[in-house]
């Protein structure tokens, strides 16, 4: 399966003058992309030869990338409505379009109404949906105290969040989620919810995010997948190895290798970070090892471009990714969409960088013409 990642903010807002304006823009807020924009490119998808699009998250939430989730059941205002999603589902299928969406269970934003009651009210019926010590002190996202961790061993928890995970698959048609930092929530509730989605539609599809490389040490007991003191300490030995480092200045995917083993049997089909190394570093040769059922990717929302860091020469990596059983493409990338600046040097927002709006211009076709001779192989 080839699928094709759109940032939605950032991708079109269904209106071409817009689109110039916005063009290579970039925000820590909303830009105006939205669902309606997403329809009106469907068919440019479909053409360049993909199977799918995975949208980043579209649910209610308190900023403009969406992994800060107010409200699990209703599509955030920014982006359109409920009603215009199904309108995108119906007319991706009609076209042979599968749909993936982003689905964040680890956490939720600190303005959530559920949290907001845990946090202001000892006995509210949301505390033990959220982790609190005695100093009300709360467990969030890798430190981020924006983001509070839900309580994924919490039989309430589990059950609400495979509820919304169903709402979506029956009433829209949904063929998937790209599931957010999945080494977060705890495996009891990922084989509930999995089994759940699978007995509603057999040939649903997970893309779990399963990032470790780099992670603070100090976090470890924030990943529930890690059941057990033995498998924390093997953990932390790499985290500690890699404290400090970017993502393209670490050595090794030991981590990433090891949690395979865990997430190649609950999902099949995991986010290959381990081959995204390889790509990133031009290690083409261990691609041909690539994993057959993981997703393999050059970059996404939280990297540097690889436009960026290969100064626009894709033509090979794009060539590997197109070889692959199934693989990623991130947005604008067809057209060698990069960032103006190197993001590691950057103290705040740095992933803004590699979120610049798309472009969308005439003189686009021969790029995208190119691209697609590399990744179909024609």
């Amino acid at each position: 399966m080839k699928v094709y990642q759109i940032f939605v903010d950032r991708f079109s807002t269904d209106n071409a003058q817009k689109d110039a304006r916005l063009a290579l823009k970039t925000s820590k807020t909303w830009m105006g992309g939205n669902l309606n924009g997403v329809i009106s490119k469907l068919g440019y998808i479909k053409n360049m030869g993909f199977d799918a699009v995975w949208l980043t998250p579209i649910f209610s939430a308190s900023d403009y990338h969406g992994y800060s989730t107010m409200d699990f059941y209703s599509i955030d205002r920014h982006f359109g409505s409920n009603e215009i999603f199904k309108k995108l589902v119906d007319k991706a299928h009609s076209i042979g379009l599968k749909v993936i969406l982003d689905f964040v269970a680890n956490h939720v934003s600190y303005k959530h109404p559920f949290f907001v009651s845990a946090l202001n009210n000892q006995r509210s019926p949301y505390r033990k949906w959220f982790v609190f010590d005695r100093k009300n002190n709360y467990m969030s996202f890798l430190g981020f105290k924006g983001l509070p961790k839900l309580n994924t061993k919490n039989n309430d928890v589990i059950n609400y969040l495979t509820e919304v995970a169903l709402f979506w698959i029956n009433n829209f048609g949904i063929d998937g989620y790209r599931l957010d930092h999945a080494i977060g929530p705890s495996l009891e509730f990922w084989r509930h919810f999995t089994e759940s989605c699978k007995k509603a539609d057999k040939n649903f599809v997970f893309l779990p995010e399963i990032w470790l490389s780099g992670i603070d040490p100090n976090y470890v007991d924030t990943l529930w997948f890690l059941e057990g003191e033995t498998k924390k300490n093997a953990f932390l030995e790499i985290f500690r190895s890699n404290a400090g480092k970017t993502w393209d200045e670490i050595n090794d995917a030991k981590a990433e290798e090891l949690a395979m083993k865990t997430f190649d049997k609950l999902f099949k089909t995991p986010l290959d970070f381990s081959s995204n190394l390889a790509i990133r570093k031009l290690k083409l040769d261990l691609l041909e090892k690539r994993r057959k059922k993981g997703f393999v990717f050059a970059d996404n929302h939280d990297m540097q471009r690889i436009s960026w860091i290969l100064h626009g020469e894709t033509d090979s990596v794009i060539k590997e990714l197109g070889k692959a059983e199934n693989s990623v493409i991130y947005y604008g990338t067809e057209v060698w969409l990069s960032q103006k600046q190197d993001f590691s040097k950057l103290t705040n927002f740095k992933d803004t960088e590699c979120r610049r709006f798309m472009v969308w211009k005439r003189d686009n076709d021969s790029k995208i013409n190119k691209f697609k001779m590399a990744f179909l192989g024609y």
